[in-house]
């Protein structure tokens, strides 16, 4: 209880940084440090922090849920395009270290994919055709009678 209260102080109402900062717990437990936080709210061991209100609002909870489910689905995928055939939470260690390096790899992939898609459209905005050889003849004897009346 008491590190709940205390990530709650160090994020100023944060529900998110709760639920990463407090060891060994998921948004399985968002209702009941909630209540944790409310209650010392009320009995004035804690200051109610704006942020609070609008982290516990329903929508918010329902959001993060979703989200958090949604997350625990792409392990779960993840895991068996590993070869893992049991669920994540029952998995040791080393295999939840290959998942997490596989989950990363797939983002740095996604991320070079779209900075790839991001350069090929770019480069064809501002790309130059060659000019003709009488194009750039004539754009030599300009310059020439500049350097000319410039003397």
């Amino acid at each position: 209880m008491a590190d709940v209260l205390q990530a709650y102080e160090e994020a100023e109402g944060s529900v998110d940084f709760i639920i990463e900062h407090v060891m060994a717990c998921s948004y399985e437990d968002e209702p009941r440090f909630i209540q944790i936080v409310n209650d010392a709210i009320k009995e004035g061991k804690v200051e109610k922090f704006a942020r609070w209100k609008k982290d516990t609002s329903e929508k918010a909870v329902k959001g993060r849920k979703k989200a958090a489910e949604k997350e625990a689905k792409e392990a779960e995928e993840m895991s068996k395009e590993l070869g893992f055939n049991k669920p994540v939470n029952k998995m040791d260690e080393g295999e939840l270290g290959k998942l997490i390096l596989q989950r990363q790899q797939g983002r740095m992939n996604g991320l070079l994919d779209k900075l790839e898609a991001e350069a090929r459209n770019s480069g064809k905005k501002g790309k130059r055709k060659e000019p003709t050889d009488q194009e750039f003849e004539e754009a030599r004897a300009r310059l020439e009678g500049r350097k000319r009346k410039q003397n």
